[in-house]
């Protein structure tokens, strides 16, 4: 029995079936069904002509610029350590030539003070008379060798490894959690460290207690300070003031130098028991400890002068607690725990206004005493949420879209993007580094 055509309302019946959508079409609706589809190519003939303008007319200086800049600074930086070199040798020079100097002064001092003494005396032999031509003569040539060649400097051709610089493509960005690549380093973690982490990129700020220690990219250690002010609560870097910023579990705020890790408290910040920290390019956001937890913000700019204290209902209702923040991108990352239910929620914030760009609920539930879900940023203006007490992650779009839920064994209890292609994993005893 001959089939209708498939379009709503067609009452004729089928001639043809299309293979690419696998309908049954009257010789009318095909038409229109080849048209539509022919309609969609016109669109895309203008997007691949809008993108061959766009590289046609894309400027290579623009595109260089950063790199060129990175070179430039590499290049001071080079000039600057041999113009050091330089000037360490040049003093080590007028430093020879002056004790040279001083032990032909003193030989000239001696043979002076016999003479004079002979003099005065008026008894000399001719035995001492030969002794004393011979000193002199030795002092000549000591003196005649000196101006001549006091030294051999012995220098080395400068040579370049091109090693020194290598330039190569950029890998398309893309975290999979599903399948993360095998650990290629692990620290081991003393009992006593918190999970605190902080990055500038280039290093890596943790706790190992009774230490904390500056770590660079090839995870080697820089620096390592004994900390002797009570337990690290949470960390963060901040640009503006070139240092890291710490917070203990009573009520302090530290400034930690970059490089150096030199430790200056923050005595204008109010004394009140911190949970986390962030740093914005001009704000310090600090969150108490409370049920209906409080966001102090803080400007950098001048010497940490609070500028605003969001109370309930504007920093999260009464009856609940935020467990994280994060900022990125003019934006604020909360953690949200609501005690009446024990559901988390991450939340994301203008870091200028406070108001909700989105809301997203995690899968999980929290209870009071459970590890600290926390959060850290991704490229692209995504999130990832680390959630311990299930040993879940959550990696999530910059639109508040879950975009995949996965396991992470043992379990994760904080993390950390650093220098944009290593995710630094915390467990109870370990950091795990992945290459991405």
């Amino acid at each position: 029995m001959p089939q209708l055509c498939v379009t709503d309302g067609c009452k004729y019946t089928s001639r043809v079936l299309c293979h690419c959508c696998n309908k049954n079409l009257c010789l009318e609706h095909l038409k229109q069904h080849n048209e539509l589809i022919n309609a969609q190519l016109n669109p895309l003939a203008d997007d691949i002509n809008t993108l061959s303008a766009q590289l046609i007319t894309l400027n290579i200086d623009d595109i260089t610029l950063n790199y060129r800049e990175k070179l430039d600074q590499w290049r001071t930086n080079s000039f600057m350590k041999i113009n050091e070199l330089y000037e360490k040798k040049c003093e080590e020079i007028e430093k020879r030539c002056l004790k040279k100097i001083d032990l032909i002064q003193n030989e000239i001092e001696q043979i002076r003070s016999k003479i004079s003494k002979l003099i005065n005396e008026q008894e000399i032999n001719i035995e001492d008379l030969e002794t004393l031509k011979l000193n002199i003569y030795d002092i000549k040539r000591k003196f005649l060798q000196f101006k001549e060649k006091s030294m051999e400097i012995n220098i080395h051709p400068f040579t370049i490894d091109e090693k020194l610089i290598s330039i190569e493509e950029t890998k398309l960005y893309e975290l999979d959690l599903s399948n993360l690549s095998i650990p290629y380093r692990n620290i081991h973690c003393t009992d006593q460290s918190w999970p605190a982490m902080a990055t500038n990129d280039q290093y890596l700020l943790i706790d190992q207690y009774p230490n904390i220690i500056l770590l660079n990219q090839d995870l080697k250690i820089i620096k390592q300070l004994p900390w002797i002010y009570a337990s690290i609560r949470n960390m963060c870097w901040s640009s503006t003031l070139d240092c890291f910023i710490i917070i203990n579990n009573e009520k302090d705020v530290f400034l930690v130098k970059n490089h150096s890790l030199l430790i200056e408290r923050i005595e204008k910040i109010e004394q009140q028991y911190w949970w986390s920290c962030t740093c914005s390019d001009t704000s310090l956001f600090l969150t108490n400890t409370t049920m209906g937890t409080n966001i102090y913000e803080f400007n950098l700019l001048s010497k940490c002068q609070l500028i605003k204290r969001w109370k309930p209902p504007y920093s999260c209702k009464q009856y609940e607690y935020i467990d994280d923040i994060e900022y990125n991108n003019k934006t604020l990352a909360l953690v949200i725990k609501v005690s009446s239910n024990n559901t988390v929620y991450l939340e994301l914030r203008s870091s200028i206004t406070l108001d909700r760009l989105w809301i997203i609920q995690i899968d999980v539930k929290k209870s009071w005493f459970q590890q600290t879900i926390r959060c850290c940023s991704l490229k692209y203006d995504e999130w990832l949420v680390v959630e311990g007490n299930t040993s879940h992650l959550f990696h999530i779009f910059k639109n508040g879209k879950i975009k995949l839920m996965g396991e992470y064994k043992p379990s994760p209890i904080n993390s950390i993007l650093f220098a944009s292609n290593i995710l630094v994993m915390r467990t109870k005893d370990n950091l795990l580094f992945h290459r991405l």
